[in-house]
């Protein structure tokens, strides 16, 4: 017995060593491959960005040169570069990352793990003050979970402002039988300035948001900074776009020549529909196939286009050099474009539409059904009633940027069922015992329309601006019903996009428009981020089968100093229900909202 276990000890310790030394999790995924453990080292750092990517002859002058973007530019970074390591591994195999903070000292951060469903492991998915306590400047935090769900992902910094500013990477789950995904595109933006924390609050960045956007980066680099170049195997290479933006800025692809056969969305396998663009919203992930439908060429210009608020930035190009013969009929190509626009033009193909190559897992019969209504709600001038910070400065009272608005009519505030997502104080996951029911609200299930519940007597309802901790609380193994309804302005006539942590979501039935008839998808495809049309409105279901607390939220829609106000903690089980908390597991006590400004 005891050789065994030495054995097995052995084993272990090699694979742990093996990986951190080299990479052999990146190999070819087999059937009959044991998993491995994957150990990655992740220091956070404010670095200069783009003199790497400036020629290397006379580096000191190309820095210095305009043409090379934002030479000496501030960014944070993921062991000194942006994006971060990629993270590739099989099916099965576990990976353990090490994050060390070295950011500023007003940085707080943790790593949310996107697309990554954290089954056993809710710990570890990297949302600050509801599954773990931020990693202060000069302290660490292993991260541990199994890549038990195939597909393209990434990670980025659970701080809206700090993934904006550079902290995110790709993760590849490969399978068994199944080809690797060898071209992963990150489509991504860069600022001119730091948002994070008070330097961007002082430097104007998050006061108004006049300019938030400088360009468009593919794989970390601008037009002019040697962007990758691809080969492509016509009808056999595999290329997995990312949108990485922490924005609103959607990406419409398109390549010379090319049309792109879609075969996989976020891990899912679909059955695939052919498209000669396609639009990818903020957290979305598509796997593509090349095909030739024009004239042959050898450089052929793959061109991306800012949408919304990056819609005036210039496009982003690089060349992929197609390798064979590979040519479709016309007749083939079922629309121009796939994209979230769900309007009854032939040529456009709507996301929802999609249909997945394996019949979806729950029925549609829900337990519990949530109308969720979300949008902008302009609030007056705040007051002390309506807040719980402010501080005071030669006898004039200040409220964080966020809230300070120069227009007389108010502030536009981001809200799902009228109220203002406040984030616990103290983690809720970990130490459900030390948070504060008070500052608590719910939206309740099966009621149309929901306003949730206000946590006290000075939140007064709209108008007036009013914050929580808002929750929807489900059983475990609930069949559960989100019907996401936007309430779109004009101040926003742009689709809503909601990324789900913890599980996947089956949008079933739509409506393009309020006056719509309603749309039904019989064998939807899984989905952790979902796109609600301009004034529409999505049904997603989902199985309730993993006990935790877990953040719905939409990170592009505006960026605040107080990070995500359209957001609320699906609370799946009762707290005897959730998994035993790690030993060892750090604890924090009165932690502030991110990024907070006094």
């Amino acid at each position: 017995m005891v050789g065994e276990g030495m054995q097995i000890f052995s084993v272990l310790f090699l694979t742990y060593f093996l990986c951190a030394v080299g990479n052999p999790c990146e190999r070819k995924c087999g059937v009959d491959l044991q998993p491995m453990t994957c150990h990655h080292k992740f220091t956070l750092h404010a670095t200069t960005i783009n003199c790497d990517h400036c020629q290397r002859k006379n580096r000191t002058a190309q820095c210095l040169n305009q043409k090379c973007d934002f030479a000496s530019k501030l960014a944070l970074s993921v062991n000194g570069k942006t994006p971060g390591p990629t993270i590739q591994v099989c099916l099965g195999d576990r990976i353990i990352v090490d994050v060390e903070n070295r950011l500023p000292s007003s940085f707080e951060t943790s790593i949310h793990w996107h697309g990554i469903l954290q089954k056993g492991t809710p710990y570890y998915d990297g949302v600050s003050r509801v599954t773990q306590c931020p990693l202060t400047t000069g302290t660490s935090f292993s991260y541990s979970f199994v890549a038990d769900n195939p597909g393209t992902h990434f990670y980025h910094a659970d701080s809206v402002t700090q993934h904006a500013d550079g902290i995110y990477g790709a993760i590849i789950v490969n399978e068994a039988g199944k080809r690797a995904r060898e071209n992963v595109i990150l489509l991504g933006t860069r600022n001119d300035a730091l948002v994070s924390g008070a330097y961007g609050a002082l430097h104007g960045a998050l006061v108004g948001q006049n300019k938030p956007v400088a360009k468009l980066i593919l794989n970390g680099k601008a037009n002019n900074e040697n962007v990758d170049e691809f080969e492509a195997k016509l009808s056999e290479t595999l290329f997995s776009f990312v949108n990485v933006a922490a924005y609103d800025c959607p990406f419409e692809i398109a390549m010379e020549s090319h049309s792109f056969k879609v075969v996989n969305a976020q891990g899912s396998e679909i059955l695939p529909v052919f498209a000669e663009k396609i639009v990818i919203y903020p957290g979305g992930r598509y796997d593509v196939e090349i095909y030739q439908i024009g004239e042959k060429c050898e450089k052929c210009v793959l061109k991306v286009s800012g949408l919304h608020k990056c819609s005036q930035l210039e496009q982003i190009k690089t060349v992929i050099r197609p390798v064979g013969d590979q040519n479709i009929a016309t007749n083939e190509i079922k629309a121009k474009s796939l994209s979230a626009n769900c309007s009854k033009d032939p040529s456009n193909l709507c996301n929802a539409q999609l249909e997945g190559v394996n019949p979806p897992d729950i029925t549609f019969t829900p337990d519990l059904t949530f109308f969720l209504t979300f949008g902008h709600m302009r609030v007056p001038k705040v007051s002390n009633e309506d807040v719980e910070f402010r501080f005071v400065l030669n006898d004039i009272e200040y409220y964080p940027t966020f809230l300070d608005s120069s227009d007389e009519d108010g502030t536009l505030i981001p809200h799902i069922n009228t109220v203002s997502f406040r984030p616990p104080s103290t983690p809720i996951l970990s130490q459900y015992e030390d948070r504060e029911p008070s500052f608590e609200c719910e939206s309740w299930a099966n009621l149309s329309p929901a306003p949730a519940s206000r946590p006290k007597s000075t939140c007064k309802g709209p108008p007036h601006y009013c914050e929580c901790t808002h929750y929807i609380r489900v059983a475990v193994n609930a069949t559960v019903k989100l019907v996401f309804r936007h309430e779109s302005d004009s101040s926003n006539k742009n689709p809503g996009t909601f990324h789900l942590h913890g599980h996947k979501m089956y949008t079933a039935n739509w409506r393009s428009s309020s006056d719509d008839m309603e749309n039904t998808n019989k064998r939807p495809v899984a989905k952790d981020t979902i796109v609600v049309p301009p004034s529409g409105e999505i049904s997603a279901f989902f199985k309730a089968n993993n006990p935790g607390f877990w953040l719905l939220e939409t990170r592009g829609d505006q960026i605040t100093s107080a990070g995500v106000g359209m957001a609320l903690i699906v609370q799946v089980g009762g707290p005897s229900e959730m998994l035993p908390v790690p030993a060892g597991y750090p604890t924090c006590r009165g932690l502030k909202p991110d990024d907070f400004i006094f």
